[in-house]
């Protein structure tokens, strides 16, 4: 019920008397408003609930062919990293550079890219305007993998916390399903090695820090006997940068996927405290130069808003908010000094 209406810098102001949950009312609100651009907003001021409308901002129109170059270009840097990584791998075991190139390459695009499909489809089915995938060329490899992965921009903000949960948590669990498809593959196809037969070819091993899903996989479909190691072949790397693109965004931090979650789940003032304990966690696990940049860009730009920020979170988003935390730990990679 509206107890008083008042305009404020141009802009029309509604204190409003609530009785019960307000989420679904606004939802409604947010729809019709739609069709006239204008975006309503929901907040809790000095005990007070008050509804203001703004117009909602014009935007750019999609430009599709900046998004194919970007994912041309990057599927060539990513080629590129696996073909130059097959070559050490082709002449231990044989076989051809090109064709394990072509599995690194489409390993690794499905990892990123079906990430964030799976925001893309939450946002198509929220009805939340969205960008296609950019896809970010990197160095190829030994100085990177190809990729800094994906993103999409989008064109308004959630509802409330629900759908900002529902944005944050798609991408990740599709990306981590993802990946432990590519590892169960990698295990599947490869064979454990004594280190000796390696030393003997000439190569140098390089250790990587697995991951606890890593570690699980291995014991239950193919353990290692002692004595030998498991030599990673080139469509393993991609599954193992699934597990780090995994952890990294999962991680409470302004506006990565998990700082989505956090803010979801925790509010404006939890998400505060989680991002300086992700931040942390950037350094702990050898990741600090990821979390200084972050944490640089946090200062340049505001958090994710919501239009409704009094309704609480859904109980059943907070359990799939505790398997984000699980996978969030599966896919730990730690770099101990």
């Amino acid at each position: 019920m509206v107890e008083e209406a008042r305009i404020e810098f141009g802009t029309p102001v509604f204190l409003l008397r609530l009785v019960g949950s307000p989420k679904k009312s606004f939802e409604n609100l947010v729809r019709k408003m739609k069709p006239y651009n204008l975006i309503p907003f929901l907040r809790k001021r000095n005990g007070n609930f008050v509804l203001f409308v703004v117009q909602k901002p014009k935007t750019k129109p999609p430009r599709v062919r900046i998004n194919l170059i970007l994912f041309v270009v990057t599927t060539i840097t990513i080629f590129v990293s696996g073909y130059i990584n097959s070559i050490t791998w082709t002449s231990i075991f044989g076989g051809n550079p090109f064709i394990h190139a072509v599995y690194f390459t489409l390993a690794l695009l499905a990892i990123v890219g079906l990430h964030e499909v799976g925001h893309q489809v939450v946002c198509r089915l929220r009805g939340i305007e969205a960008t296609l995938p950019y896809f970010i060329p990197g160095p190829p490899f030994p100085i990177g993998f190809g990729t800094f992965g994906a993103v999409i921009m989008q064109k308004e903000p959630p509802v409330n916390r629900d759908e900002l949960f529902d944005l944050g948590f798609s991408g990740p669990l599709v990306g981590f399903l993802v990946t432990l498809l590519v590892t169960i593959i990698t295990i599947q196809t490869v064979q454990p090695v004594d280190p000796t037969f390696l030393a003997k070819k000439g190569v140098s091993m390089i250790t990587l820090p697995v991951t606890l899903a890593w570690t699980l996989l291995i014991q239950l479909i193919k353990p290692v006997p002692s004595g030998l190691v498991l030599l990673i072949p080139p469509i393993g790397w991609a599954a193992w940068l699934g597990f780090v693109i995994t952890f990294l965004n999962l991680l409470p931090i302004w506006q990565l996927d998990g700082g989505h979650l956090a803010a979801a789940m925790f509010g404006r003032r939890g998400h505060t405290i989680a991002s300086m304990i992700g931040l942390l966690i950037t350094f702990v696990t050898g990741f600090w130069f990821f979390g200084l940049l972050l944490l640089f860009l946090a200062t340049q730009s505001k958090r994710a808003e919501i239009l409704d920020e009094v309704s609480p979170i859904s109980n059943h988003k907070k359990i799939l908010g505790v398997l984000s935390y699980v996978i969030l730990v599966l896919s730990a990679v730690i770099f101990w000094p």
